[in-house]
């Protein structure tokens, strides 16, 4: 593991925060659209009771979360990539493993686990929040250019002010102060009014330009 200085340090820390505060609400957002408009492809690929199987298993992975219950969020994100592997319930739960093994400090199984989702291509949704969780991976590692490579392609107006604060958080890492603050401009150009981590990047130009 490497060892961070303190700009890198806090790096990483705006990193995982990130996780902690996107990441369920991500997912509810994901769902909502899987349920909301993708009834009819999910209908034609499978039976109403495998359906309703595997919602409930993710109802189920759901609560272990809300209740911090690790190893059952762990168990039960195993059951439904493995019994529902070709759903979005599956890529769900990948995601969902993804951040549960890297917050134990297993990238490299986190990042299997994200590319999967992405190898899927079933949702454009899924995929842009697997890409920005790839990059924040291969940051974490100090794998910059695979970071970089980890966000190409149409992120989708929603993404994409959570795309440009990466690359600046990428570029941040290897100290590149210029080029982060522009990709840090950029975010907050493309982050919607309201959003909580307007202030995040705000704070992150302010120490650019104390460095």
């Amino acid at each position: 593991m490497a060892t961070f200085d303190s700009d890198e340090q806090e790096t990483v820390d705006a990193i995982k925060e990130f996780w902690r505060a996107y990441g369920n609400i991500v997912i509810m957002v994901v769902v909502a659209v899987v349920v909301g408009f993708g009834g009819t492809k999910w209908w034609q690929h499978h039976t109403m009771t495998k359906a309703q199987a595997a919602s409930a298993t993710f109802n189920k992975l759901e609560k272990a979360e809300a209740g911090d219950e690790t190893d059952k969020v762990g168990a039960l994100s195993q059951e439904l990539i493995a019994e529902y592997g070709g759903t979005y319930y599956a890529d769900l739960a990948r995601l969902n493993l993804a951040k549960a093994v890297s917050d134990n400090g297993d990238y490299q199984q986190a990042i299997d686990l994200v590319r999967d989702v992405i190898a899927e291509n079933r949702d454009a949704s899924l995929i842009s929040l697997a890409k920005l969780r790839l990059a924040a991976l291969y940051l974490i590692m100090e794998q910059y250019d695979l970071a970089m490579i980890a966000l190409d392609g149409d992120a989708g107006s929603s993404m994409s002010g959570l795309f440009a604060d990466m690359r600046g958080d990428i570029y941040a890492a290897q100290k590149l102060n210029d080029e982060a603050r522009a990709a840090y401009e950029e975010a907050l150009d493309r982050l919607q009014e309201g959003n909580p981590w307007v202030d995040i990047v705000q704070i992150k130009i302010d120490s650019l330009g104390s460095q």
